[in-house]
């Protein structure tokens, strides 16, 4: 059973081959932090930088898969820049 922090919601927006945004509906009951009801979330994986020709692919392909589906969000950290570095599931 997973025990790291989770939420759920609408994919809105995604800004290149690892990182979207997304309106969250659903939040774990049993979260040990507070989220934001928009959050920005980067897959834990890598991409190409959006400049290149890979980049712009790899954006596509991620916008095609998720945009306007419902995702959840297995939330490892957040950076920085305040993203959520996560593992998601696609729920629809």
């Amino acid at each position: 059973m997973r025990t790291e922090d989770w939420i759920q919601g609408q994919v809105l927006k995604v800004l290149d081959g690892a990182t979207f945004d997304m309106r969250i509906v659903l939040a774990g009951p049993n979260n040990d932090f507070p989220y934001d009801p928009q959050e920005r979330v980067r897959i834990d994986q890598s991409s190409p930088p959006l400049e290149t020709e890979s980049g712009e692919e790899a954006r596509l392909k991620l916008e095609a898969l998720l945009l306007g589906k419902t995702v959840r969000c297995y939330i490892k950290s957040r950076d920085e820049e305040n993203v959520l570095l996560c593992d998601i599931d696609l729920i629809m």
